[in-house]
């Protein structure tokens, strides 16, 4: 979605000045602020910084599966539901889920390949997330009147994949830890020298550039772009800055699992009532929709993470936690490219595009 298609849902005629700041939302300004533009979680981020945690607090498995999961298999329900999208990717939609299950038995069997399979997921996710924001602000930043040339979006670009740098940078079992051991680099003299110094600059950019950005955009460039697109960059990188990989990995595929859902939820149920003449299009009210949508999705979680790994592996004679793990990392990783596709899928049919996934092509 990095260009027409961040712009494809419903881009209006510009706000009245007086609005130019709050910018047109999709359900009400509370809403969007609080839920899609993270704005929700700076409290949250607060009451971290002046009572930080020992340590990662799982969450149950039924918010697991209310928000994180629901929000996995959203990716998947819309595959399915998105008109053309099964016969514009046929391979996507009957072939992959083959791969992936065979990806879950490899991880499995070799020890080591599940390894890579993990950090894979560990390094891609803070780049789907940091995705997902710029789609996000791009699409709010022209859906409230502004036209961004392709400088200012490379720019807002910048600005988002900032917070996945940061998090590359100083995973412990993801990123740069990958590849190379990092307590070793940081050990060598120039490396290491270079490596603090590129440390500090990309936390400062986390919260400067967006700041700037927005800035150089509404006051001197005069464009219409609200406050919600900065604050869908500073919450999405605040939480890798001050406090620990495996706690900010937690709230930042919480936030990002909720913007997703409502923006899911709110395409389908478009998509659904500007169809009258298909099935159940205009025989019910868009709430039924959207939670059709949510429902089917929870329902597909608990089946994916939990159901199909035990029935599956668990047989075979593969141990069950071992089983559900490996299952939850291949989920992850088809979500990343089903995502990026469906949306991709959407844009070239001229449809909305209105996740941000498809921005990480």
């Amino acid at each position: 979605m990095p260009s027409t298609a961040t712009a494809a849902i419903e881009s209006g005629p510009s706000p009245s000045s007086s609005a130019a700041l709050i910018g047109r939302t999709f359900l009400h300004p509370a809403v969007d602020y609080a839920l899609i533009g993270g704005g929700l979680t700076i409290p949250i981020f607060i009451a971290v910084l002046t009572n930080p945690p020992e340590g990662p607090r799982p969450s149950p498995i039924w918010m697991f599966l209310l928000i994180n999961g629901a929000h996995f298999a959203a990716s998947t329900v819309r595959l399915y539901t998105k008109p053309g999208a099964k016969e514009g990717l046929p391979f996507l939609s009957w072939g992959f889920p083959i791969v992936c299950l065979a990806a879950v038995w490899a991880g499995l069997e070799w020890p080591k390949a599940g390894q890579h399979l993990t950090a894979l997921y560990l390094t891609w996710s803070p780049y789907h997330y940091a995705a997902q924001a710029y789609g996000l602000a791009v699409m709010y930043a022209m859906r409230s009147g502004a036209r961004l040339d392709e400088r200012d979006k490379r720019l807002m670009r910048m600005a988002c994949l900032l917070p996945f740098v940061y998090a590359f940078l100083t995973s412990t079992t993801g990123g740069i830890s990958w590849f190379a051991d990092r307590e070793v680099l940081m050990a060598a003299p120039v490396i290491g020298a270079v490596y603090s110094s590129l440390l500090v600059l990309v936390t400062i950019g986390v919260v400067a550039l967006p700041l700037v950005l927005f800035f150089q955009l509404h006051q001197l460039k005069r464009k219409q772009v609200p406050l919600i697109v900065p604050l869908l960059q500073v919450t999405n990188g605040m939480w890798w800055l001050a406090s620990g990989y495996e706690y900010a990995f937690w709230w930042a595929a919480a936030a990002h699992s909720v913007q997703y859902l409502l923006i899911a939820m709110l395409d389908y149920t478009r998509t659904m009532v500007a169809r009258p003449n298909a099935g159940l299009g205009s025989l019910h009210h868009p709430l039924f929709h959207g939670t059709w949508f949510y429902a089917v999705s929870f329902a597909l979680a608990g089946l994916l993470f939990f159901v199909n790994p035990v029935l599956t592996y668990v047989p075979l004679g593969y141990d069950a936690a071992a089983s559900v793990w490996m299952m939850a990392v291949i989920i992850n990783l088809h979500h990343f490219i089903v995502d990026g596709f469906i949306w991709k899928s959407g844009k070239a049919r001229g449809q909305s595009a209105p996740s941000g996934a498809a921005a990480a092509a």
